[in-house]
């Protein structure tokens, strides 16, 4: 494989974040109307009309999206690691962690997804089955938090090391991902409340993580994307030489 060769499949990586992003909006969020999704504090009847009823179909498709998707986020995981890895050098550890932690997350969301597809499967499962398999999805989900908060400080820490002419992410979108990963303590709260702010269907449990999670993935997966036009520039030019 040759140089130029050996980027572009690098970029098909990348790539694979990107659609990942966008497949999990339009899927999760938009089809299975998870932008505005079942509180909390629904009772197991209303959480089962919920599924079963009233999003059942949305539900199975917009999660069928999901996880075809959280597939895609472990190629993308792996080329970020390796991309890290050459500005970190011998035994890159955190460039290693944060390929891991996304790799994790995909495995994550994955589960999230088989969960929500079985609260709407069968509409004979009672309704205290549904909820269980509900909650479990949603702080599978969000309690995760804990592999993208320490994803997001590795990958800053390796940013901060890049001293190159033109460094792969920029600081100021280092200080922005270490100051991000700060946001994602709301998340702990959907363990303590059911309703307000903090619970899984509220800003700080829900909406902030999610937007902070995703706003990284794209802002910095772009970032990567241009270091890798940057090297096919170069290459073409020492192979015009």
């Amino acid at each position: 494989m040759t140089r130029i060769d050996n980027i572009n499949s690098q970029k098909v990586a990348l790539w694979c974040t990107w659609i990942f992003v966008a497949l999990t909006a339009i899927g999760w969020l938009g089809i299975a109307h998870f932008y505005a999704p079942a509180p909390a504090s629904l009772s197991p009847e209303e959480t089962k009309i919920w599924f079963s009823e009233t999003y059942k179909w949305q539900t199975i498709v917009g999660c069928t999206f999901l996880y075809i998707g959280s597939a895609l986020l472990t190629p993308g995981s792996i080329q970020w690691g390796i991309m890290l890895a050459e500005v970190e050098g011998p035994r890159p550890i955190w460039s290693i962690t944060t390929a891991v932690c996304g790799i994790f997350i995909s495995l994550i969301v994955f589960l999230n997804a088989c969960a929500w597809i079985v609260c709407s499967y069968r509409a004979t499962t009672s309704p205290d089955v549904i909820q269980a398999f509900n909650d479990w999805a949603w702080f599978a989900f969000l309690f995760g938090w804990v592999y993208l908060a320490i994803e997001m400080l590795a990958s800053a820490c390796v940013e901060f090391k890049d001293k190159s002419e033109h460094p792969i992410v920029p600081r100021w979108m280092a200080w922005l991902t270490l100051f991000s990963a700060m946001t994602m303590f709301g998340a702990i709260g959907p363990a303590f409340f059911k309703v307000g702010p903090f619970a899984y269907h509220g800003l700080f449990g829900f909406y902030i993580p999610v937007f902070v999670w995703g706003s990284y993935l794209i802002s910095t997966n772009w970032f990567m994307y241009q270091k890798l036009n940057r090297d096919k520039i170069a290459a073409i030019k020492s192979n015009a030489v």
